[in-house]
């Protein structure tokens, strides 16, 4: 057995110099021993001459007769090897895509003679696996053929070319399907993409001896040029279509894939197909968690969130990604409650503990259920109802699943006008100020306010904050609103100070979008300057949710505040995501108690611990504490006799109009707390 590496030009050079030095020493061998073979039989000098003219012209003649034979073959084969090129240009020029590769493959097993061809290309970067682009096998092609390169002749391409003339059967007897093909010859070259890395190959097999190694390498360097050409462009348009059709974090389908899908699956219904159910799934404070953890992790989380939400579907299931935070899933069920369940255990996946970046994170989602087809049968309705009732459920208060619902579209179309109308409300001021008093428990007196922004929409009763803050939170409408009600309150502040009442501080509220996406601390120092308030008379609020979003951020922030002279206000405490440890890292001094723990005092003997433990804990960390919420007398008398230092509530006092908060500081007229 005798095996060839291929060279790169072909040996045509080797053979010509072959031919030339046997015919050198044939020609020398001849005029030698004819010259001592006539010197030995003629005798007569002119005789001799004469024969030996004779011979040189038969010896002219012969070379010449040789001569003719080899360029003639030479001619011949040349001839059909350029036919045989040009009737396989012709065949495969004007092709792309799949016919280019399999008239490729038919047209190098017709020309060549040969009994199998095959173009493939490498699976994965390790290039340990081919799958095959075309196969031609004895006059047929071959659907769905791959070959491990180990133990088989396409491993020895690693090196560029080969060419095994006869025993390939013997040389890789653990390769199945030249056992099986009872293959003797082969002979194969790499494909290369532009950048010169390996991409593929094309070869062809013989059940009998190959001949002719440089005629057939210079036919597979020829084709596996334009080959790769075509391989290459295929690769750059699966790409394209994957970048098209695919999110590129995650690998799954996107909005526009998942459509589609969807749309094929209503076309194949039938009246007695199953129902289906439209998931859309928002990943609760998402956003957060990016910032914290950066764009790398945040990939590596979304991707772990992708692979969970496949263990929880079957393969039947068509799992999406929509956006930065939102997934969607068409699930095949029997009955909503189906959809519940497969709701239920997404939701279950995702609290489970993840570790990342040398963080513990604990996610949430919420869901919004469509079920085709009681809620659509367009894939364009049931996406929107699916969001509306996802919407509904981050009304809710998130961590949850709703189903869809017809009023919830009403609802939808309700919040779209509200937004309109929000957008012109500030430039209309439409918008204003209520101010809503603190009692200091110990000496029964007002200690400050808290300034709450009402809409006076014209020909309608005010619209109270809990009706539109979130919405305009939504929109981004909550910056310059925001802006505002700072700037408005500290000027009335101020105010009221020139006419010479009591000095109050009143506490403002901010959202966590002016929080993290503005310079908050520069916009209070601002608007402190333009209207003239002493920084100690301003409170500003915060949600425990905004404390713990970025806690390095925000201790930065709030040390800023502090040094300014403003005082910090922790709301809503003990419904967020912190507690009374984590209020050691911040320069916090006061907090509110939510009006959930209040509600149940004095009959509820969990609320009444909570909030005195509260209490307590606070005032050892120097924390002063605010209730409220308080609509009843007996709730005062509890936080008063737990050492709480104020309260803000109905039962003081409702939000009060400029006018009215007025007359209340003319009436009271003692010095502030």
């Amino acid at each position: 057995m005798s095996l060839h590496l291929a060279k790169t030009v072909p040996r045509y050079k080797a053979i010509a110099v072959r031919i030339a030095l046997a015919y050198l020493l044939a020609s020398g061998m001849w005029i030698l021993l004819s010259d001592q073979i006539l010197a030995a039989l003629v005798v007569d000098p002119q005789t001799l001459t004469l024969v030996q003219t004779y011979k040189g012209w038969l010896f002219v003649v012969v070379s010449s007769a040789l001569l003719y034979v080899i360029v003639q073959r030479y001619v011949f084969f040349q001839s059909r090897h350029e036919e045989r090129m040009r009737k396989m240009v012709l065949g495969i020029s004007a092709e792309v895509g799949e016919a280019f590769f399999v008239n490729l493959v038919k047209q190098l097993s017709y020309s060549l003679e040969t009994d199998v061809a095959i173009v493939g290309r490498y699976a994965g970067e390790k290039r340990q696996q081919v799958e095959t682009v075309a196969v031609f096998a004895k006059g047929q092609l071959i659907i769905n053929f791959g070959c491990v390169l180990a133990d088989s002749p396409c491993a020895m391409l690693e090196n560029g070319s080969c060419f095994i003339p006869a025993g390939a059967r013997e040389q890789f007897p653990h390769d199945v399907f030249l056992q099986q093909m009872k293959i003797e010859g082969f002979a194969g070259t790499q494909l290369l993409d532009s950048t010169g890395l390996p991409m593929g190959l094309i070869a062809i097999m013989s059940c009998r001896r190959m001949a002719h190694p440089q005629r057939t390498e210079s036919f597979l360097q020829i084709f596996a040029a334009r080959a790769s050409a075509e391989l290459e462009r295929l690769r750059a348009e699966a790409m394209i279509s994957s970048m098209a059709y695919h999110d590129q974090v995650t690998g799954l389908p996107n909005q526009y894939s998942f459509t589609e899908h969807l749309i094929r699956k209503m076309a194949g219904r039938t009246e007695k197909s199953m129902p289906m159910a439209v998931m859309l799934v928002d990943l609760d404070r998402f956003k957060a968690f990016s910032r914290t953890l950066g764009h790398v992790n945040s990939n590596l989380l979304l991707k772990e969130i992708s692979r969970r939400f496949k263990s929880e579907s079957s393969e039947k299931d068509v799992l999406a990604r929509f956006g930065d935070d939102e997934f969607a899933l068409l699930h095949e069920i029997e009955n909503p409650e189906d959809a519940a369940g497969y709701a239920e255990r997404l939701s279950a996946c995702l609290k489970q503990s993840l570790f990342l970046a040398g963080h513990e994170l604990h996610l949430t989602a919420s869901i919004g259920i469509a079920i085709y087809p009681h809620d659509g049968t367009q894939a364009e309705t049931l996406l929107k109802n699916a969001d509306a009732a996802m919407c509904r459920t981050k009304e809710m208060g998130r961590n949850g699943y709703q189903f869809y619902y017809p009023e919830m579209t009403q609802l939808s179309l309700q919040t779209l006008i509200l937004e309109n109308k929000l957008h012109k409300a500030l430039e209309r001021e439409e918008f204003a100020l209520r101010y809503q008093p603190q009692l200091d428990l110990k000496r029964g007196r007002i200690s400050g306010m808290e300034a709450l922004v009402c809409w006076n929409y014209p020909g309608q009763e005010p619209v109270p904050p809990l009706d539109f803050i979130p919405l305009a939170e939504e929109t981004g409408l909550i910056t310059p609103i925001g802006e505002w009600i700072l700037r408005s309150a500290c000027a009335q502040n101020r105010q009221w100070q020139d006419e010479g009442l009591p000095a109050q501080k009143v506490a403002v509220n901010i959202s966590a979008r002016q929080f993290y996406q503005y310079d908050i601390a520069e916009l209070v120092g601002s608007v402190l300057e333009s209207t003239g308030l002493d920084p100690g008379w301003l409170a500003v609020e915060i949600t425990e949710s905004v404390l713990m979003q970025d806690v390095e951020q925000t201790v930065k922030i709030l040390h800023r505040l502090k040094e300014m002279g403003v005082q910090v206000t922790i709301d809503d405490f003990g419904t967020g995501y912190s507690s009374l440890s984590y209020l050691k890292q911040f320069p916090i001094q006061a907090l509110k108690i939510d009006r959930s723990f209040i509600t149940g005092i004095p009959e509820d003997h969990e609320d009444r611990a909570i909030t005195a433990a509260i209490i307590a804990m606070a005032h050892i960390l120097d924390i002063q504490v605010i209730a409220e919420g308080i609509e009843r007398e007996e709730q005062r008398q509890f936080l008063a006799s737990k050492g709480c230092d104020k309260i803000q509530g109905f039962l003081f006092s409702p939000p009060l109009s400029v006018g009215e908060f007025r007359e209340l500081l003319v009436s009271q007229q003692a010095p502030p707390g």
